[in-house]
């Protein structure tokens, strides 16, 4: 069976395809890692997060208390309703997700990459132990307060700045809106997370792209190089012209006045047919 014509070229420039093979692995390998100082590292976006917990409370917490004792009642006065304190911890976490709490720790840490970092809460619905990706059934008055960056301290940093920033916000709304102290609610911290390595991107994706870009170039090269040594050798080929007389009548039909004709002969190397032209004859 014959080799088909572009297996053929591409073994023609089977160096050059060697050559784009190794520049290819080259360009790969900076493609995935970076060399520094401290050795060779992956380029793949590695995303830390740190969570500190918060307790909502108030002063009048019976969180400790077997039974909550009796009360009297001032004629003309009704009892005190106790707010739901599970449902304001939802409303906290989108203050803590909001603009202001952002540009207060923006002012404290510099400004977040908007790629790679960001301050977020949400109200806990499972055990401790639990993963609020996959949320449970709880109501539970407790804020985690989240912080996402590139590096485990960039993340801690998020994490206990915004902390920080939403209480004293909470303490300046409560001063500003004149809120007596045993009405106030309370924000007590209960755990300040060390991070966590969260996803990463895939190291293999821009790994195998560069590679096999790289190396299509220089197969796309190869075919480039071939057709522009096809055509050279096209038009370098040389031609010899030879004249040959037309045959003489025989004197009963008359001939037409018909000069030399040229005669295209090819050289010893050359496959096509040339072919020679003849006379036109009169009737």
């Amino acid at each position: 069976m014959e080799t088909p014509k572009y297996l053929q070229t591409l073994w023609s420039y089977k160096w050059l395809l060697a050559f784009g093979l190794v520049v290819a692995a080259v360009a790969a390998f900076f493609a995935g890692f970076s060399v520094t100082s401290d050795g060779v590292q992956s380029r793949a976006v590695q995303s830390y997060t740190a969570s500190t917990t918060v307790l909502v409370t108030s002063p009048t917490d019976t969180l400790f208390q077997s039974q909550v004792p009796g009360q009297t009642i001032e004629e003309g006065v009704t009892a005190a309703e106790p707010l739901d304190l599970a449902a304001a911890t939802q409303i906290y976490a989108y203050l803590v997700s909001g603009a202001e709490v952002r540009s207060e720790v923006e002012a404290a840490t510099g400004p977040l990459d908007e790629d790679t970092e960001s301050i977020t809460a949400i109200r806990r619905t499972t055990q401790p132990a639990g993963d609020e990706r996959f949320p449970g059934s709880l109501k539970l008055p407790v804020l985690q307060i989240v912080g996402t960056a590139s590096t485990p301290e960039r993340a801690e940093e998020l994490s206990a700045t915004a902390t920080d920033v939403f209480l004293d916000y909470v303490a300046s709304e409560q001063t500003a809106k004149q809120i007596a102290p045993e009405n106030r609610v309370e924000l007590e911290v209960l755990n300040s997370g060390a991070a966590v390595a969260g996803e990463t991107s895939n190291p293999a994706i821009p790994i195998v792209v560069t590679g096999f870009a790289v190396f299509l170039g220089f197969v796309a090269l190869a075919f480039v190089l071939a057709g522009i040594r096809s055509n050279r050798g096209k038009r370098n080929r040389p031609r010899r012209r030879s004249r040959v007389a037309p045959p003489a009548g025989d004197g009963t039909t008359p001939q037409a006045d018909t000069s030399s004709v040229e005669v295209i002969e090819p050289t010893a190397d050359e496959d096509d047919q040339v072919l020679v032209g003849a006379g036109t004859r009169a009737d």
